[in-house]
C-alpha cells in the first residue's frame, strides 16, 4: 500500500504542472490472454488459447497542455485466465480457473488531436487477491508477485464529457516465478496480455 500511495503522490505533482485539469470515473472490459505452460512428472498446466473476460474500474486525472496530456489512473481490475491440466499417467484432463484481483495504476502520456486521444504510458499492478482451481492438485503451491509491471498503449475519443478507450497492455514481468508440486519446483513464467475497454465520465 506504501508503494502504492507515493506512485499516486508523485503523478499528482507531475499533473499538478499542465494547465487544464480533468478528474473522471471509468469502468469497462478486459480479455487477458495469459501464456503459461508447465510439465511435471505427473501434470502437464497449460494456459488455454483465447482470452478470459475481466473487469475494471476506477477514476482518473488527465492533466493537459498544448496538446499534450498525462493521465494517471487508479482502477481496480479483475482478471480471468483458464489452464488445462493434464493428468499424465491417465491422460485425463480437466479444467482450472483462475482470477486474479489488482489495483492497476497506468500513467498515459500523449497528445489531443481534437477530439482523439492518442497515449503511451507503463501500469504498474499489485495483486490484492487470487482464487484459483491449480490449489486443487495435490501438494499444489504457487507464488504470485505482488507487484508486476506492463506498459499500456491505445486511442481515446472525447464526446462531450463521456470518453471512449481501447488500449492493449502488455507484461514486462511475470505473474508468477514457480510452482511447486509435491515439494518440487517448476519455472512458471506466466505472462499477461490484454485489449481493454473504457467508457469514462469527466465532471
Amino acid at each position: 500500500m506504501k508503494r502504492i500511495t507515493l506512485f499516486i503522490v508523485f503523478c499528482l505533482i507531475t499533473a499538478s504542472i499542465f494547465s487544464q485539469l480533468d478528474f473522471g470515473v471509468k469502468a469497462g472490459l478486459n480479455l487477458t490472454n495469459i501464456s503459461a505452460d508447465v510439465l511435471t512428472d505427473d501434470y502437464q498446466i497449460k494456459s488455454n488459447d483465447g482470452s478470459e473476460l475481466g473487469y475494471h474500474a476506477g477514476v482518473l486525472l488527465r492533466a493537459s497542455l498544448v496538446g499534450i496530456f498525462i493521465q494517471p489512473e487508479l482502477l481496480f481490475t479483475s482478471v480471468a485466465s483458464e489452464y488445462t491440466v493434464t493428468d499424465v499417467n491417465t491422460s485425463l484432463e480437466t479444467l482450472a480457473k483462475q482470477r486474479v484481483g489488482r489495483i492497476d495504476v497506468p500513467v498515459i502520456v500523449g497528445a489531443k488531436l481534437g477530439t482523439l486521444r492518442l497515449g503511451i504510458g507503463p501500469v504498474a499492478s499489485f495483486i490484492v487477491s487470487e482464487n484459483s482451481d491449480l490449489s486443487d492438485i495435490p501438494d499444489f503451491e504457487t507464488t504470485i508477485k505482488s507487484a508486476t509491471f506492463g506498459y499500456q498503449i491505445g486511442a481515446g475519443l472525447n464526446i462531450w464529457k463521456f470518453g471512449l478507450d481501447l488500449r492493449y497492455e502488455g507484461s514486462l514481468s511475470k505473474l508468477g516465478d514457480q510452482i511447486i508440486i509435491g515439494g518440487e519446483s517448476f519455472n512458471f513464467d506466466s505472462r499477461a496480455r490484454q485489449l481493454i475497454f473504457s467508457l469514462s465520465f469527466e465532471f
